[in-house]
């Protein structure tokens, strides 16, 4: 009897808990010479908003647009063009050194082994 009631109990609760009905509003009081930075992000596939206090070096090397009723500042990120040359790039270096190490089959054996090192990489340094 407690099992057919404590699973729809705990469903329940867990989907309550993880969305946005309970929250409530936020003050942010940042220190002298500080600023606020607003962002959107995604933490476990949910879209949340990350408030953060920072410095003026930080705010002015942020690229800044103005929507009209707030100023949105967007951190550069690397393009898919270049994430690809990237990854192209190490697995090319790859196949180049595993072809003079081992010959056609060292080639191929290269090319797989930098080609996953660059996606590594870029999977790493990309936000």
């Amino acid at each position: 009897m407690r099992l057919k009631l404590l699973v729809p109990t705990a469903t329940l609760v867990t989907l309550f808990a993880g969305s946005q009905a309970f929250a409530s509003p936020v003050i942010v009081a940042c220190g002298p010479s500080q600023h606020t930075v607003v962002r959107d992000a995604y933490v476990r596939g949910e879209l949340v908003t990350k408030v953060a206090c920072v410095g003026d070096a930080y705010r002015a090397a942020l690229p800044v647009r103005y929507d009209g009723s707030r100023y949105i500042y967007r951190r550069p990120h690397r393009s898919w063009g270049k994430s690809a040359l990237i990854i192209g790039g190490s697995a090319g270096t790859g196949a180049g050194i595993g072809g003079l190490v081992g010959g056609g089959k060292g080639a191929l054996i290269g090319a797989a082994l930098g080609g996953g090192v660059g996606s590594l990489y870029e999977g790493a340094h990309r936000r």
